[in-house]
């Protein structure tokens, strides 16, 4: 049903009027223009206004008052940089305008310095970077151009970025600095099982064994070469084998494993069941196993740290490991029988405990009942999937809403308008290890620009969705409470501007906090036929 506006602005402005009564005050002046709210000028005039036989008192920061008329030029410059705040009262009754605050900044942005990153695949690896400023540092400020863009995959080798810094007064910073992708991380070896072989000759036996599995970051096949050979003739004994794996970039790593060559019979291998996954971010592991009767077992762990050495078990069916540090272990339990001969059953797996990259370029869109979120994942080589969480903003408690293999989108429905959320997306690599969350808020409505919050310096665009059957609109703009503008476009936008006329005053776009509201009207202007509410927004101009 339609409502009348007079109706619609009765409900949602009775709190403003219930707040203006009782006021014995004179006129409030109002100041129409001043500075820029950033600007590197050092000087200052202001124009405002009153009652006509109003006189007036100025002051600038301190808690001094001077006499002033309009327009009023600060009688000291130059100004410093920094915050300042101008103020105009009536001499008279001395009632207050609301403060009108500006920032000289005269001092050029800061480019970002050469830096040195580790490659995490054979694409390179993401690199983010930002500009710094004395006063223009909120986050994702100053603002900063480059080829190429922060968050963007930097391949192996050293990439020139070309940047130009600029904050909000408008100082400018233009140069370049060097992105180093490198590669010096090893490859990680599997830990080799002992190989066991019977007695072939009086020389031993001949083993063929496979070397160990290797994995690298950026070289997807790095070379393994083990001594003695494989296919060698072993003694009757332990024989060590060395191995060493290599990538292209000359990085190694080593591991050993034995051979064993034995005489005699040999007792039946042991019966082994880890609790761990083949790769897991979790530095503790536990084994159940048996052996035969009479065979007092024997377990060795071997890896980052371990003693790579046989001992007695935990228990004469268990062994339990805690504090691994990060890389490949493999778990051994021997049996020994009688004559001294032994046979085994080994487990490797790898602990992974670093983190990987966060996505870049997490970006909410917002909409009539729909948030779509869209992001760039990582590079990473182990990288599986990202995690959504949502919560409604000052609440505690997250909700997962979703998970994602290889999508860079996701389309929330499940959200209501004009209520604001807030969103988390963790990467997640193959070992269950989550990124830090990158965060943004995302609050659906009819009214989607200017998006809620923002910090503007400039007028803005103000889009709407549009109504079935609507002819016209009127959208109304607050600024601290008192109303400043209202409109009646034809279409689901209009634009503001730098300065305007309303109410026989003329308006600058100056700092304070703004609110948007937008109603569809029907028929003609002339009849006063209004929608329901469609919304609301704000923003700050600082």
């Amino acid at each position: 049903m339609r409502r009348r506006f007079s109706v619609v602005l009765a409900t949602a402005f009775a709190g403003l009027i219930v707040a203006g009564l009782g006021q014995a005050q004179g006129t409030q002046p109002f100041v129409s223009s001043g500075p820029g709210l950033w600007t590197q000028a050092t000087t200052a005039t202001f124009v405002f206004s009153g009652d006509a036989d109003d006189t007036f008192q100025c002051r600038v920061d301190g808690p001094n008052w001077t006499n002033c008329t309009s327009p009023w030029e600060f009688p000291n410059p130059p100004l410093p940089q920094g915050a300042h705040t101008f103020t105009v009262r009536t001499a008279a009754d001395q009632v207050e305008s609301d403060a009108y605050s500006w920032t000289i900044d005269t001092t050029p942005p800061g480019l970002p310095h050469d830096a040195i990153v580790e490659a995490v695949s054979s694409a390179g690896a993401t690199y983010s970077f930002s500009a710094t400023d004395n006063l223009d540092n909120a986050p994702g400020r100053p603002d900063l151009s480059c080829t190429p863009s922060s968050g963007a995959t930097f391949g192996l080798g050293v990439t020139s970025v070309s940047c130009t810094a600029t904050d909000f007064a408008g100082n400018q910073t233009t140069g370049s600095f060097d992105v180093t992708v490198r590669d010096r991380t090893p490859p990680v070896l599997d830990q080799h099982q002992d190989v066991l072989e019977n007695q072939q000759s009086s020389h031993g036996a001949v083993v063929n064994y496979a070397p160990p599995g290797a994995t690298d970051a950026v070289d997807p096949n790095p070379s393994v070469n083990c001594s003695p050979d494989s296919g060698s003739t072993f003694a009757v004994g332990s024989t060590p084998v060395n191995c060493e794996a290599s990538d292209n970039d000359g990085n190694e790593s080593q591991s050993q494993f034995s051979v064993v060559v034995q005489q005699g019979p040999t007792p039946d291998p042991p019966q082994l069941t880890p609790h761990v996954p083949a790769l897991t971010n979790k530095t503790s592991a536990n084994f159940e196993f048996s052996v035969d009767s009479g065979m007092g077992p024997e377990c060795r762990l071997t890896g980052p740290g371990a003693t790579d050495t046989f001992g007695p078990c935990t228990t004469d069916s268990s062994q339990s490991y805690t504090g691994l540090q990060e890389g490949a272990y493999g778990f051994t339990v021997q049996a020994t029988n009688g004559i001294g001969n032994v046979s085994q059953k080994s487990y490797s797996w790898t602990i992974d405990r670093t983190k990987p990259a966060a996505v870049a370029r997490f970006r909410p869109l917002a909409r009539d009942k729909v948030v779509l979120l869209e992001w760039k994942k990582p590079i990473d080589v182990d990288y599986d999937h990202v995690r959504i969480l949502r919560k409604r903003v000052g609440a505690e408690l997250w909700k997962t809403i979703a998970t994602r293999g290889s999508a860079t989108a996701f389309k929330d429905t499940a959200v209501q308008n004009d209520v604001r959320y807030r969103y988390r997306i963790q990467s997640v690599d193959k070992a269950r290890n989550a990124s830090a969350g990158a965060e943004v808020n995302g609050r659906p409505s009819k009214i989607y620009s200017p998006v809620y919050g923002a910090i503007r310096r400039s007028p803005p665009l103000i889009d709407w969705t549009p109504v079935r059957n609507a002819t016209y609109y009127n959208v109304q703009v607050w600024r601290n409470g008192h109303k400043v503008l209202s409109r009646w476009p034809l279409r689901s936008s209009t634009r503001m501007r730098a300065r305007w006329t309303f109410a026989g005053r003329t308006l600058s776009f100056t700092s304070g906090h703004y609110v948007v509201y937008a109603w569809p009207g029907f028929g003609s202007k002339a009849s006063a036929n209004y929608g329901p509410l469609l919304g609301w927004t704000s923003f700050e101009v600082r």
